[in-house]
């Protein structure tokens, strides 16, 4: 097994396969392993602070142009959507928008959705007026590029999208597809599991109890659903990041999940959980998203 990474982008590094990336951390000297634990907890205050100043700033407010499509026609090249995690709002792509910001928009769309009941809702209720968005995208004129990036349960949201993507015969425009996943509940949470477990699912939504854990009903008919649809549709090409302190999906197969054969990049982030990742990984972010590409990156 090659431990080695193939690319690093903005301070990132990255593998080509989840257990490479996984390998390569835990290989890491334990006092390394304690410091970016210690570090995580310093990095979570710094979030709630950025979250309370982005509160009492309005930023979600402000965000109104990205999440509404009633005034706007979404028709360019690209189109960057972008789906937030469970009780958060667009506010949390802020800085990996305001990354965007610096490169060359004119031929991208971006949409942040509002996700219903803030992703309390059921997975097709929630996955439907997105991919709604996007069916109307796809249809205007020209070849096309779309670009799913999601947060947490994000994550699972724009999985079901993809799946559903390649299920419909109205896309046929999208040729290619890039699936950006950060600490992503791609294939549901075993902190789910455990929380049924031990009789404390009361303590989430109904639909997320019913939905989230990684042995649901829905996740099973997700995975299969995703497999079947894999050899159709555009190409593909994923990355994932991970957190080695993440409380929320501590599952690495669901953040890093396998991606069966496609171009994937896969990296671990330490020094950050669950939240704190998001703004960590901004700059990479926006480079894959707009302009990095797998066969470009090899090293």
């Amino acid at each position: 097994m090659n431990l080695q990474p193939i690319a690093e982008i903005q301070g990132v590094k990255f593998f080509d396969n989840a257990l490479s990336c996984i390998s390569h951390f835990e290989k890491t000297h334990w006092t390394k392993k304690a410091l970016s634990l210690i570090q995580s907890f310093g990095t979570l205050l710094v979030f709630a602070l950025n979250k309370v100043s982005l509160v009492l700033h309005q930023v979600d407010a402000g965000m109104d142009s990205l999440t509404n499509t009633n005034t706007r026609v979404l028709s360019k090249k690209r189109l960057v959507v972008c789906v937030h995690g469970l009780n958060s709002n667009p506010s949390q792509f802020k800085k990996i928008f305001d990354e965007m910001q610096k490169e060359e928009l004119s031929e991208t769309d971006i949409f942040i959705p509002r996700v219903l009941q803030k992703g309390n809702a059921k997975l097709d209720e929630m996955v439907q007026p997105i991919f709604e968005e996007i069916e109307k995208w796809a249809k205007t004129s020209g070849e096309k590029e779309l670009v799913l990036v999601g947060i947490s349960n994000g994550g699972r949201i724009s999985r079901a999208i993809e799946a559903k993507i390649a299920q419909s015969k109205s896309n046929a425009n999208i040729k290619k597809l890039k699936f950006v996943s950060i600490v992503g509940a791609c294939k549901g949470s075993s902190l789910a599991n455990l929380a049924k477990k031990v009789g404390l699912s009361w303590l989430m939504s109904k639909n997320i109890a019913e939905e989230m854990p990684t042995d649901s009903e829905r996740n099973r008919r997700l995975n299969q659903d995703w497999l079947d649809e894999l050899p159709y549709g555009p190409t593909r090409e994923y990355t994932f990041f991970a957190s080695p302190h993440d409380w929320q999906v501590p599952n690495y197969d669901s953040t890093l999940m396998e991606a069966s054969g496609q171009n994937a990049r896969y990296a671990i982030v330490p020094g950050h959980g669950h939240n704190s990742i998001v703004n960590a990984v901004a700059k990479s972010v926006a480079e894959i998203i707009l302009t990095a590409r797998i066969c470009e990156l090899d090293v």
